[in-house]
């Protein structure tokens, strides 16, 4: 991949990524809870109503692109910035010639 290439796509991807307002770190389950109140397990979760729930689902999925797209972002970020190093120890090295 040339430099073009990876900078082409970067922007791409940056481009596509979702609003991160409507983000959410999370996971839907279903459940019947029978715990008392107080219980600690029950307190890390939060109940939804019906209605509330393809909003959620769609926050979630949005959270999950994000990061996908973001992790693609910091690997052609890796890449360019090697691409720099060797560019910078050629440069070097022809100096010295």
């Amino acid at each position: 991949m040339t430099r073009e290439q990876a900078i082409r796509k970067r922007e791409k991807l940056a481009a596509q990524l979702p609003s991160g307002m409507s983000a959410l770190r999370g996971s839907l389950l279903q459940r019947t809870t029978r715990h008392s109140s107080g219980c600690a397990k029950c307190a890390r979760q939060v109940s939804l109503r019906p209605d509330q729930v393809p909003p959620v689902r769609k926050a979630i999925a949005n959270y999950r692109k994000c990061k996908r797209s973001l992790e693609a972002i910091s690997e052609l970020n890796q890449f360019l910035l090697r691409l720099d190093r060797e560019e910078s120890k050629e440069r070097a090295q022809e100096r010295q010639s």
